[in-house]
């Protein structure tokens, strides 16, 4: 058995699906569909990949290419961090617009029509979708609430 970089990766996602899909179990009935509609695919996905990249190892060498690969990979760890950063200071409904604007904007170097129209469109549908329609509680950030008494 043979644990590279790509199966510790796998490891860590199939912790992250599962446990968000354990998690989930314990909410209301109307609160657990969307952990758990996204926790169950994600933790079978997760297990297949483990077990592949545990069967199958790919040794790679280093090239100009993988180089290159490791470094967009970087760049999309580190926006992740700063969305997750953005949802867990602001909440999903202030948090996730203005991240995937700042994304779109500065980190695709799209234009700043692309990049509101994203933000905005991603705002439509948390609130429009989620709240209003599915009825369905939105997590409202850790400093927002401390902002605005």
């Amino acid at each position: 058995m043979i644990f590279n970089g790509r199966a510790i990766l796998s490891l860590i996602m199939l912790a992250i699906f599962a446990g968000m899909s354990i998690i989930g179990m314990g909410y209301p009935e109307k609160a657990r569909m969307l952990p758990l509609l996204v926790g169950i695919p994600g933790t079978v996905m997760a297990l297949a990949q483990l077990i592949r990249d545990i069967r199958f190892p790919e040794v790679e060498a280093l090239t100009e290419d993988s180089v290159a690969t490791m470094r967009r990979e970087t760049k999309m760890f580190l926006w992740l961090a700063i969305f997750f950063a953005a949802v867990m200071g602001f909440g999903f409904l202030y948090g996730a617009p203005v991240t995937v604007a700042a994304f779109l904007r500065i980190g695709q170097k799209e234009s700043w029509a692309v990049a509101l129209v994203g933000g905005v469109g991603v705002w439509v549908v948390l609130y429009g979708v989620f709240t209003k329609i599915l009825e369905l509680f939105l997590f409202d950030g850790l400093l927002l609430p401390l902002l605005t008494g």
